[in-house]
């Protein structure tokens, strides 16, 4: 999806999934950011920073190995994805997305990213 900004000579930006990950139990002011393709990663103590790292790396390699970006994951594949990198959290947005489509009858392609995300914590 591509959304045009109208404002000034802004280019049109492309909007893209991303996983977030925000470490809170580090310093209080975060030391560390970490940015890859589908990821940013942010602050936390060391064990949970490098759990983190851990998790975003298996999911950047599962991609790769499937030859798709996050955005292009419908909940179940998404889900599918979750277990085999072992990440009970996106387990549970997969989860939370797919009840979401089928509680409102929509369908995965034809929601927007606003709307897909406000289905993964709708029912949190």
């Amino acid at each position: 999806m591509t959304l045009h900004i109208h404002q000034g000579h802004t280019a049109p930006r492309r909007l893209r999934a991303a996983i977030i990950g925000l470490g809170l139990d580090g310093p209080l002011r975060p030391t560390r950011i970490v940015q890859s393709e589908e990821c940013l990663l942010i602050g936390g103590s060391d064990s949970t920073h490098d759990a983190l790292i851990e998790i975003m790396l298996r999911l950047e390699s599962e991609l790769d190995r499937m030859g798709r970006t996050l955005g292009e994951l419908d909940p179940s594949e998404l889900l599918d994805l979750a277990q085999r990198i072992d990440s009970p959290e996106l387990e549970l947005i997969a989860e939370q997305m797919e009840m979401g489509l089928r509680k409102s009858g929509r369908l995965f392609h034809e929601s927007s990213p606003e709307e897909l995300t406000a289905l993964a914590t709708l029912y949190a």
